[in-house]
Protein backbone atom coordinates (compact mmCIF):
# COMPACT_ATOMS: atom_id res chain seq x y z
CA UNK A 1 0.00 0.00 0.00
CA UNK A 2 1.27 3.85 -0.98
CA UNK A 3 2.41 5.71 1.98
CA UNK A 4 -0.27 8.42 0.53
CA UNK A 5 -3.06 5.73 1.12
CA UNK A 6 -2.27 4.78 4.71
CA UNK A 7 -2.34 8.45 5.66
CA UNK A 8 -5.79 8.92 3.36
CA UNK A 9 -6.99 6.18 5.33
CA UNK A 10 -5.37 7.63 8.89
CA UNK A 11 -6.86 10.91 8.56
CA UNK A 12 -11.07 9.70 6.81
CA UNK A 13 -10.89 7.16 9.92
CA UNK A 14 -10.13 10.28 12.10
CA UNK A 15 -13.29 12.15 10.61
CA UNK A 16 -15.34 9.60 10.83
CA UNK A 17 -14.53 9.27 14.63
CA UNK A 18 -15.29 12.38 15.11
CA UNK A 19 -12.24 13.83 15.82
CA UNK A 20 -12.46 16.51 12.93
CA UNK A 21 -16.15 18.27 11.86
CA UNK A 22 -17.98 19.96 9.86
CA UNK A 23 -15.86 23.01 8.75
CA UNK A 24 -12.89 22.18 10.60
CA UNK A 25 -9.81 23.17 8.98
CA UNK A 26 -7.43 19.75 8.70
CA UNK A 27 -4.11 20.03 9.96
CA UNK A 28 -1.53 21.72 7.67
CA UNK A 29 0.67 19.63 5.31
CA UNK A 30 4.08 20.44 7.32
CA UNK A 31 2.09 19.50 10.92
CA UNK A 32 1.00 16.32 9.08
CA UNK A 33 4.02 15.15 7.24
CA UNK A 34 6.01 15.36 11.14
CA UNK A 35 2.65 13.54 12.25
CA UNK A 36 3.30 10.54 9.43
CA UNK A 37 6.96 10.87 8.93
CA UNK A 38 6.13 11.17 5.31
CA UNK A 39 7.33 14.19 2.75
CA UNK A 40 4.75 16.62 1.86
CA UNK A 41 4.53 15.26 -1.36
CA UNK A 42 2.97 12.43 0.28
CA UNK A 43 0.53 14.52 2.45
CA UNK A 44 -0.40 16.25 -0.98
CA UNK A 45 -1.13 13.08 -2.55
CA UNK A 46 -3.47 11.96 0.54
CA UNK A 47 -5.10 15.01 0.66
CA UNK A 48 -5.90 15.41 -3.33
CA UNK A 49 -7.24 12.02 -2.92
CA UNK A 50 -9.66 12.54 0.30
CA UNK A 51 -10.80 15.50 -1.79
CA UNK A 52 -11.80 13.58 -4.80
CA UNK A 53 -13.73 11.48 -2.54
CA UNK A 54 -15.82 14.74 -1.50
CA UNK A 55 -14.77 14.72 2.11
CA UNK A 56 -12.85 17.28 1.80
CA UNK A 57 -12.30 20.70 -0.20
CA UNK A 58 -8.53 22.15 -0.73
CA UNK A 59 -9.13 25.66 -0.47
CA UNK A 60 -6.00 27.95 -1.59
CA UNK A 61 -4.35 30.20 1.10
CA UNK A 62 -6.70 28.64 3.69
CA UNK A 63 -5.97 24.55 4.05
CA UNK A 64 -7.98 21.43 3.52
CA UNK A 65 -11.62 22.00 5.27
CA UNK A 66 -14.23 19.33 6.13
CA UNK A 67 -17.02 18.83 3.50
CA UNK A 68 -20.66 18.48 4.99
CA UNK A 69 -21.56 14.61 4.81
CA UNK A 70 -23.66 15.18 1.89
CA UNK A 71 -21.15 16.18 0.20
CA UNK A 72 -19.13 13.05 0.59
CA UNK A 73 -19.08 10.37 -2.38
CA UNK A 74 -21.60 7.70 -0.63
CA UNK A 75 -20.71 5.38 -3.86
CA UNK A 76 -16.93 5.42 -2.90
CA UNK A 77 -15.51 1.95 -2.10
CA UNK A 78 -13.16 3.21 0.47
CA UNK A 79 -15.39 5.33 2.41
CA UNK A 80 -18.24 2.72 2.13
CA UNK A 81 -15.72 0.22 3.71
CA UNK A 82 -14.34 2.90 6.13
CA UNK A 83 -17.80 3.45 6.91
CA UNK A 84 -18.65 -0.37 7.74
CA UNK A 85 -15.80 -0.78 10.23
CA UNK A 86 -16.42 2.52 12.50
CA UNK A 87 -19.36 3.07 14.79
CA UNK A 88 -22.31 5.01 12.80
CA UNK A 89 -24.32 7.57 14.54
CA UNK A 90 -28.23 6.70 14.38
CA UNK A 91 -28.76 9.32 12.23
CA UNK A 92 -26.56 8.01 9.46
CA UNK A 93 -27.25 4.29 9.92
CA UNK A 94 -30.80 5.57 9.15
CA UNK A 95 -30.70 7.35 6.13
CA UNK A 96 -28.35 3.86 4.88
CA UNK A 97 -31.35 1.38 5.51
CA UNK A 98 -33.83 3.81 4.12
CA UNK A 99 -32.22 4.38 0.72
CA UNK A 100 -31.90 0.37 0.50
CA UNK A 101 -35.54 0.28 1.51
CA UNK A 102 -35.76 3.15 -1.74
CA UNK A 103 -34.17 0.64 -4.03
CA UNK A 104 -34.11 -2.86 -3.24
CA UNK A 105 -37.47 -3.61 -3.90
CA UNK A 106 -37.69 -2.13 -7.43
CA UNK A 107 -34.78 -3.52 -8.44
CA UNK A 108 -36.20 -7.08 -7.16
CA UNK A 109 -38.95 -6.02 -9.18
CA UNK A 110 -37.12 -4.95 -12.27
CA UNK A 111 -34.79 -8.40 -11.61
CA UNK A 112 -38.26 -10.61 -11.90
CA UNK A 113 -38.54 -8.95 -15.64
CA UNK A 114 -35.10 -9.28 -16.63
CA UNK A 115 -33.16 -11.59 -14.95
CA UNK A 116 -31.61 -14.43 -17.62
CA UNK A 117 -31.29 -18.57 -16.75
CA UNK A 118 -27.33 -17.66 -15.31
CA UNK A 119 -29.11 -15.23 -13.07
CA UNK A 120 -31.25 -16.88 -11.37
CA UNK A 121 -28.63 -20.21 -10.69
CA UNK A 122 -26.42 -17.24 -9.21
CA UNK A 123 -29.14 -16.09 -7.15
CA UNK A 124 -30.07 -19.76 -5.99
CA UNK A 125 -26.55 -20.20 -5.48
CA UNK A 126 -26.84 -17.60 -3.26
CA UNK A 127 -29.85 -19.22 -1.82
CA UNK A 128 -28.45 -22.38 -0.95
CA UNK A 129 -25.43 -20.77 0.75
CA UNK A 130 -27.92 -19.64 3.31
CA UNK A 131 -29.69 -22.56 3.29
CA UNK A 132 -26.26 -24.68 4.00
CA UNK A 133 -25.13 -22.17 6.45
CA UNK A 134 -28.47 -22.66 8.63
CA UNK A 135 -28.02 -26.55 8.64
CA UNK A 136 -24.18 -25.84 9.82
CA UNK A 137 -24.58 -22.70 12.52
CA UNK A 138 -22.20 -20.38 9.94
CA UNK A 139 -22.49 -16.87 10.56
CA UNK A 140 -19.89 -15.82 7.97
CA UNK A 141 -21.07 -18.56 5.23
CA UNK A 142 -24.69 -16.79 5.55
CA UNK A 143 -23.40 -13.43 5.01
CA UNK A 144 -21.57 -14.35 1.86
CA UNK A 145 -24.81 -16.48 0.73
CA UNK A 146 -26.67 -13.32 1.47
CA UNK A 147 -24.23 -10.75 -0.41
CA UNK A 148 -24.41 -13.22 -3.67
CA UNK A 149 -27.96 -13.81 -3.51
CA UNK A 150 -28.15 -9.74 -3.36
CA UNK A 151 -25.56 -8.69 -5.95
CA UNK A 152 -26.58 -11.09 -8.51
CA UNK A 153 -30.38 -9.36 -8.12
CA UNK A 154 -28.87 -6.29 -8.37
CA UNK A 155 -26.47 -7.52 -11.63
CA UNK A 156 -29.74 -9.44 -13.39
CA UNK A 157 -30.94 -5.49 -13.94
CA UNK A 158 -28.47 -4.76 -16.69
CA UNK A 159 -28.40 -1.30 -15.69
CA UNK A 160 -24.92 -0.03 -14.99
CA UNK A 161 -26.50 3.05 -13.06
CA UNK A 162 -28.25 0.48 -10.55
CA UNK A 163 -25.03 -1.98 -10.57
CA UNK A 164 -23.07 1.11 -9.52
CA UNK A 165 -25.54 1.17 -6.20
CA UNK A 166 -24.39 -2.69 -5.18
CA UNK A 167 -21.08 -1.80 -2.86
CA UNK A 168 -23.24 0.80 -1.37
CA UNK A 169 -26.41 -1.72 -0.65
CA UNK A 170 -24.20 -4.46 0.07
CA UNK A 171 -22.21 -2.06 3.04
CA UNK A 172 -26.03 -1.48 4.39
CA UNK A 173 -26.86 -5.59 4.41
CA UNK A 174 -23.21 -6.50 6.13
CA UNK A 175 -23.97 -3.23 8.64
CA UNK A 176 -27.62 -4.73 9.07
CA UNK A 177 -26.33 -8.32 9.90
CA UNK A 178 -23.84 -7.25 12.22
CA UNK A 179 -26.71 -5.30 14.17
CA UNK A 180 -29.38 -8.20 13.29
CA UNK A 181 -27.97 -11.74 12.96
CA UNK A 182 -29.10 -14.43 15.71
CA UNK A 183 -25.70 -15.79 16.98
CA UNK A 184 -27.65 -19.20 16.04
CA UNK A 185 -28.52 -19.50 13.04
CA UNK A 186 -31.79 -21.74 13.48
CA UNK A 187 -33.22 -18.94 14.76
CA UNK A 188 -32.72 -17.39 11.21
CA UNK A 189 -34.98 -20.65 9.11
CA UNK A 190 -37.76 -17.93 8.36
CA UNK A 191 -35.38 -14.99 6.76
CA UNK A 192 -33.83 -17.79 4.81
CA UNK A 193 -37.71 -18.90 3.73
CA UNK A 194 -38.14 -15.77 2.91
CA UNK A 195 -35.00 -15.24 0.59
CA UNK A 196 -36.37 -18.82 -0.90
CA UNK A 197 -40.18 -16.34 -1.79
CA UNK A 198 -38.69 -14.23 -3.53
CA UNK A 199 -36.25 -16.28 -5.59
CA UNK A 200 -39.28 -17.71 -6.64
CA UNK A 201 -41.18 -14.58 -7.34
CA UNK A 202 -38.32 -13.24 -9.38
CA UNK A 203 -38.12 -17.11 -10.79
CA UNK A 204 -41.97 -16.67 -12.11
CA UNK A 205 -41.66 -13.19 -13.25
CA UNK A 206 -44.10 -11.93 -10.42
CA UNK A 207 -42.61 -8.31 -10.27
CA UNK A 208 -45.08 -7.15 -7.68
CA UNK A 209 -44.83 -9.92 -5.38
CA UNK A 210 -41.27 -9.90 -5.50
CA UNK A 211 -41.05 -5.79 -4.86
CA UNK A 212 -43.19 -6.74 -1.82
CA UNK A 213 -41.45 -9.79 -0.16
CA UNK A 214 -38.32 -7.47 -0.88
CA UNK A 215 -39.85 -4.68 0.94
CA UNK A 216 -40.59 -6.93 3.95
CA UNK A 217 -37.39 -8.13 4.37
CA UNK A 218 -35.69 -4.84 4.45
CA UNK A 219 -38.44 -3.55 6.75
CA UNK A 220 -38.06 -6.48 9.40
CA UNK A 221 -34.23 -5.44 9.40
CA UNK A 222 -35.07 -1.97 9.96
CA UNK A 223 -36.98 -1.96 12.62
CA UNK A 224 -34.67 -4.70 14.12
CA UNK A 225 -32.34 -1.70 14.41
CA UNK A 226 -34.66 1.72 14.55
CA UNK A 227 -37.95 0.93 15.93
CA UNK A 228 -38.98 4.42 16.37
CA UNK A 229 -42.23 6.02 15.55
CA UNK A 230 -40.96 8.09 13.44
CA UNK A 231 -39.05 5.68 11.32
CA UNK A 232 -41.65 3.13 10.93
CA UNK A 233 -43.93 6.13 9.64
CA UNK A 234 -41.43 6.68 7.10
CA UNK A 235 -41.58 3.08 5.97
CA UNK A 236 -45.30 2.78 5.88
CA UNK A 237 -45.58 5.57 3.54
CA UNK A 238 -42.50 4.52 0.80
Amino acid sequence: MLKSDVIMRNIIIKIFNGQFAEGDLLPGEMELANEFNVSRTSIRAALQTIANKGVISIVPKRGSVINKIEQWNWLDQDILTFFSQEHISPTLLQHLLITRLIFEPNICAIAALSSTAQDLMQIEYGYQLMQQSVKENRRELFIEGDKIFHSAIVNSCKNPFLSSLDAMLSTAMSISYNRTLEQELSESITAVTVHGNLLEAIRRREAEQAREISKHLITNAVTKILPSEELRHIIENL
